[in-house]
């Protein structure tokens, strides 16, 4: 289990969060009013729930999502340390003897400091460090956010490609089990001399194909459960029962309700966790560059101690405890170019950062146009592929009734179930490629109520 939700947060941590949780809530007004989320396969797939509730806390992927943030908020509590007050001493105990003096014995030596200093201006630098760790931990807290939102859209796909394994085992054992009844329906033929041994051969062939068919079916099946066991860190067994036999259907959003999301498509950029990690590192990238720009600027900072040390006086040592205080300045009037070599660089990756995030805005846009597209394509293909379907189930109803009355052969009862069956793969397809173009496109627009629901804790 993920303990990040349960972790005490700072009030500006908890901020950060809160704003993120409005961020994405405030991409779902138009978005529920074209009901994408009751659209979403697990409010159809209710075993998919748990599959998702496991990912979202026992996933390996956040599990090491917690642990880099855990790293950052170290790395932000130590950013902030140059700012505060610094307590340091120093001990050395010794023996001693000085070889100038005959009487000279040897003799314990011990010297000590105690110092308490703080900076007092580095004209922002120490402020801009600060800022670098804190921008830092939100950057991990945006990935952490992107990675739900992926994690659950890849649960989706692969609880769904599941569904479509075990139909396609479902056909391959109809198969196999039409392939037995024909091989056996000849031997017997061929036993009474009515058949050929080259036909019943070539169906103890077809036979064998079958079996191995079945084989590799059943092999792809176990394989996918147990990939998807293991990412979204549930068992493979408890998966496996869970599968349907049938991928539910549902009516797909119409022509001019998926054209009305491109009304989101701005928002959904400027809201999206990956665009925010840009924004972020740009700021990152600033900071750098103040810093970098105060680098060979006098500090100045204060200090108070205490010290003892040896003190030679009218040709005798003693030892001398001394407290002081005072304010000190530190100026590096020139240091080899390495303050200019540090501003070229910086301004180098601010510049490069702002490329960067101007091109990532414009290509999520170019995804979301793209996954708009795709599921306007795949919602028309659901919708022919439902029809055909209806149209399978009708002929399989008129052949039942044609062999009833004797006009047809009982064997073309099982080739129109066969064909039911292959038709019934194709529209289960259909609908599983329409789920994922609409979980895709909504988890783009930031509409995900898994991932809201993990953002929402982690705001409390």
């Amino acid at each position: 289990m993920l303990e990040r939700i349960s972790l005490k947060l700072s009030s500006t941590k908890a901020i950060h969060m809160a704003i993120a949780g409005l961020f994405f809530a405030s991409l779902s007004g138009y978005a529920q009013s074209a009901n994408l989320p009751e659209q979403f396969p697990e409010n159809v797939i209710s075993p998919l729930n748990e599959i998702l509730d496991s990912a979202m806390t026992q996933s390996n992927r956040m599990e090491l999502r917690n642990i880099a943030e855990r790293d950052f908020e170290g790395r932000r509590i130590a950013s902030s340390a140059p700012q505060n007050f610094q307590v340091g001493s120093n001990v050395t105990y010794r023996k001693e003897q000085d070889f100038e003096d005959s009487n000279s014995m040897i003799g314990d030596r011990l010297y000590y400091s105690l110092v308490l200093s703080k900076s007092l201006y580095h004209w922002g630098a120490l402020k801009a460090g600060k800022r670098k760790g804190e921008i830092s931990l939100e950057i991990e807290e945006l990935k952490s956010f992107d990675t739900y939102r992926l994690l659950a859209v890849d649960i989706r796909k692969q609880y769904l490609n599941i569904i479509l394994a075990k139909k396609e085992l479902e056909i391959s054992q109809r198969k196999l089990d039409r392939a037995n009844a024909q091989f056996a329906l000849e031997s017997d033929r061929l036993e009474a001399g009515n058949a050929s041994s080259a036909q019943v051969y070539n169906l103890e062939v077809g036979v064998i194909a079958a079996e191995l068919d079945l084989l590799r079916k059943e092999n792809a099946f176990d394989d996918k459960v147990k990939v998807l066991g293991r990412l979204a860190g549930h068992e493979a067994d408890l998966i496996a029962s869970s599968i349907p036999s049938e991928m539910p259907a549902i009516a797909p959003l119409g022509m001019e309700e998926i054209a009305g999301l491109a009304q989101q498509f701005e928002e959904g950029v400027a809201n999206s966790p990956s665009i925010q990690t840009y924004s972020k590192s740009m700021e990152l990238y600033e900071s750098d560059l103040k810093i970098a720009n105060q680098r060979r600027k006098p500090k100045i900072g204060l200090s108070v101690g205490l010290t003892q040390f040896e003190l030679d006086e009218r040709g005798s040592r003693r030892a001398e405890e001394i407290l002081y205080g005072g304010v000190n300045v530190s100026w590096n009037i020139f240091d080899g170019g390495s303050t200019k070599g540090s501003k070229v660089s910086a301004m180098a990756r601010v510049e490069q950062i702002r490329n960067q995030f101007e091109y990532a805005k414009s290509n999520y846009l170019f995804n979301l146009e793209r996954a708009q597209s795709l599921l306007d394509l795949n919602a028309r293909i659901l919708t022919r592929e439902e029809e055909a379907l209806n149209q399978w189930q009708t002929h399989l109803r008129d052949i039942q009734i044609e062999v009833e009355q004797g006009r047809n052969s009982s064997d073309s009862i099982d080739i129109a179930r066969l064909s039911l069956a292959n038709q019934e793969y194709r529209t289960y397809k259909s609908r599983a490629d329409y789920f994922n173009a609409l979980v895709n496109l909504s988890s783009l627009l930031g509409v995900d109520p898994y991932a809201q629901k993990f953002i929402d804790s982690r705001a409390e």
